[in-house]
């Protein structure tokens, strides 16, 4: 007898961060918000079930563009590893999303989340990207530990190569981080906590020594003897590290939890940066924000996410 069900295919959208800028990929965030665009795109059209596929990036293990353009053989998708999503089966229909950047729905440059735009992007966010139980089971555990009987400031203090390479968003060092901190618990004395988020771990231990309650994620990735010159130069420094197994899973890994931590606090303070408009992206609970850019266009941003 005929069996419909087994010649049936599904049709999928193949989206991916590679077809912009060098075709490898970028941080998380900036692969992360290209993807959301074309997930965008698509929800509009309702034509197709999404698939986003990390393949090729530098958030691959072994994938190192300034050393070779040769690309690992049998690359598991390290999307699929983080996030849920239907997987296309062998049978299916897949056609690649061909999408360039497209600033009518997503600003790439300057402004990340102008107007009311951020509202789409937090609505088909919700709908189609959603980490894994594990990461989540860590998230929750954080925050029933260190944020729920707290009033939290979270610090996301951006170092390394971000100067170097994105000036225009103003050029700061941790004495200016602190600094802006200081001005923040002076004008909201509820605050009994700081949460820090930063690559840098000279960053982490100057905050210690400056403030008294300060929490951080021990055991993550984070630069140690890197040297600036080494990071300036090769920017995608912190996803070529050979420092441990599996590294690129477990930063990605490390980079959500820390993100959606910075989303439940009650303050957010950073600079124009992926993690830290990551955070507004996935806020759950932030009551303000503060932008220390020149160009300080998150200052007039909603809220609370609703």
């Amino acid at each position: 007898m005929f069996n419909f069900f087994k010649t049936s295919k599904k049709k999928f959208l193949k989206i991916t961060p590679t077809n912009f800028g060098w075709g490898y990929g970028y941080g998380f965030f900036s692969n992360y918000r290209v993807c959301l665009q074309q997930l965008i795109s698509n929800h509009n059209s309702n034509q197709l079930i999404p698939y986003i596929d990390w393949r090729n990036t530098t958030w691959v293990e072994g994938i190192d563009p300034m050393i070779s353009k040769k690309k690992p053989k049998n690359q598991e998708n390290p999307f699929d590893y983080w996030f849920e999503q239907e997987i296309p089966e062998e049978n299916d229909k897949i056609k690649l999303s061909k999408e360039k950047i497209n600033a009518d729905i997503i600003d790439h440059s300057l402004n990340y989340f102008s107007d009311d735009r951020l509202l789409i992007q937090q609505e088909v966010d919700r709908l189609y990207i959603k980490p894994k139980k594990f990461i989540l089971d860590k998230i929750g555990s954080i925050y029933e530990q260190e944020f729920k009987s707290e009033v939290v400031l979270g610090v996301m203090a951006r170092g390394c190569e971000y100067n170097l390479h994105h000036p225009f968003y103003g050029v700061f060092g941790i004495d200016e981080y602190i600094k802006e901190v200081k001005k923040i618990l002076l004008d909201k004395p509820d605050i009994t906590k700081l949460f820090i988020v930063s690559e840098d771990s000279h960053y982490i231990e100057k905050f210690k020594s400056e403030f008294e309650s300060v929490y951080f994620l021990d055991n993550v990735f984070r630069r140690t003897d890197e040297t600036e010159e080494y990071m300036n130069k090769c920017h995608h420094w912190c996803n070529i590290s050979k420092k441990r197994d599996e590294h690129t899973k477990l930063l990605g890994e490390e980079v959500i939890i820390q993100t959606k931590l910075l989303g439940m606090c009650d303050y957010l303070i950073g600079r124009n940066s992926g993690i830290f408009c990551g955070a507004i992206l996935w806020n759950e609970n932030i009551k303000e924000i503060f932008n220390m850019d020149l160009n300080a266009h998150s200052l007039e941003l909603i809220k609370n996410g609703d």
